[in-house]
């Protein structure tokens, strides 16, 4: 920009300049007509000629503000911008290095102010300018995040082929343990995907193992559906990283296991006259933990329960499924059930403490003298791996399960269990109480 005598300078020719140069100020001023306090302050370089305009103030090429990081999440404060975030922050996480795809904001905490301000442009005029400041919440993204909707409408597909059945006698129950699905448990780079193809190739090879026993001419008169527990694995409380690890929410994790249940009642109720659906509190399923890893409520606040509660809903008003009865409990560690003549008595055994032969003994005792209730074989859960024990007055059947393994197990013992679905018969009349020992 120059000022009013360099301009009039400018207009001057090669001659005319020279003998410019010569003048005094106050003759200089008279010969371009201007003033002589614009010639002087020419002279001295004190007018606006050669000056270059200081950038503005509040035109930030690059975002201002802070960043706090934590192991969780963290927090963004007076991020000033020239153009409003239309809801993409890949560009703010991008200037603190961080990676986009690893962090979602938490959208209560957006906090967003504007303003006008000055700005000189191109031609040397100013305008004025809005800006914007914005101050935010995020949290770090569950490795491994899966399309929870893609995962149902999977479960939903299943279209099974069912037969009627006409039970054999004597009568026995076909049992079937639905044991430590821990469903949202991403485990060995696998995770929940992983676990319901199992899930799918276990129902699968029930079915064919019942029409192999019906080929046989065994058509067991009851169904024993044994939720033994740990349908979800849980976000927090029962290992470190819980939280970022999972790729299912906790809403997501109960709405899979109610579809998937709900599958595998429709897949085998319809073969049996009489089905029961039993089920046990677990320690994964706890809904209200604090700090620790027990509830800060009671026991019955659990995964399990709403899981049975709403499928017992569902069922009673579909004609198909109203043969279905349920035994639910509130609090209590053990559920007894009867199959054709013999009782048993469920626990998912995550409170079996110490010597486990003693612990079975102790809770056997119990149940006789409380409730007259004389167990003749246990079904357990949560160690994830086959066993069977006969302890003379009742034999103790440990349920597989199929979910994606335990690393830490692994490298810690060396150890690894078969995946599959355990099932068994039940009934009075056979040997031992229990026969056809099955891992699908």
């Amino acid at each position: 920009m120059l000022c009013r005598y360099a301009s009039a300078a400018n207009e001057l020719d090669e001659a005319e300049r020279a003998e410019l140069d010569g003048m005094s100020g106050t003759a200089a001023a008279r010969f371009l007509n201007v003033g002589s306090t614009v010639a002087r302050e020419h002279k001295r370089g004190e007018c606006v000629c050669g000056k270059e305009d200081a950038p503005a103030k509040s035109e930030p090429e690059e975002v201002t503000g802070k960043l706090e990081l934590t192991s969780d999440g963290g927090s963004f404060t007076g991020i000033e911008l020239t153009e409003p975030i239309s809801g993409d922050w890949s560009a703010v996480f991008a200037r603190f290095n961080l990676d986009p795809a690893q962090f979602d904001i938490v959208d209560d905490t957006v906090r967003m102010s504007s303003w006008q301000q000055s700005k000189r442009t191109e031609s040397g005029d100013r305008d004025l300018i809005w800006l914007y400041s914005y101050s935010a919440r995020f949290k770090r993204r569950a490795e491994g995040v899966i399309d929870y909707a893609a995962l149902r409408d999977s479960v939903r597909a299943w279209k099974p082929a069912t037969a009627p059945s006409k039970p054999s006698h004597p009568p026995v129950t076909y049992a079937v343990g639905m044991a430590d699905w821990q469903l949202g448990k991403s485990e060995n780079g696998h995770g929940t995907q992983s676990t319901l193809a199992r899930l799918a190739t276990s129902l699968a090879n029930i079915e064919a193992d019942l029409d192999n026993l019906a080929g046989q001419g065994i058509r067991p008169e009851r169904l024993l559906l044994a939720n033994l527990g740990d349908h979800t694995e849980g976000v927090q409380g029962s290992y470190a990283s819980q939280t970022h690890s999972v790729d299912l929410n906790t809403r997501d994790q109960i709405n899979l296991a109610l579809e998937v249940n709900l599958q595998w009642i429709k897949t085998l109720a319809p073969r049996f006259e009489h089905v029961t659906y039993a089920a046990c509190l677990c320690n994964h399923g706890q809904l209200a933990r604090g700090a620790g890893r027990d509830n800060v409520t009671d026991d019955s606040d659990n995964a399990t329960g709403l899981i049975s509660d709403t499928l017992r809903t569902v069922c009673a008003l579909h004609p198909d499924l109203a043969h279905v009865e349920f035994n639910i409990p509130r609090g209590e560690m053990i559920t007894t059930t009867h199959a054709s003549g013999i009782n048993i008595a469920m626990a998912h055994g995550h409170k079996i403490g110490g010597n486990e032969e003693t612990w079975l003994a102790k809770q056997s005792q119990a149940l006789t003298h409380t409730q007259g209730f004389i167990p003749q074989l246990w079904f357990t859960a949560h160690r994830h791996s086959a066993a069977v024990n006969d302890y003379g007055p009742y034999t103790r059947i440990q349920a597989t399960t199929v979910d994606p393994g335990s690393k830490w197990f692994t490298d810690s013992t060396g150890s690894y269990a078969r995946p599959g679905t355990t099932t068994f018969l039940a009934g009075q009349s056979l040997p031992g109480r229990w026969d056809h020992y099955r891992i699908h």
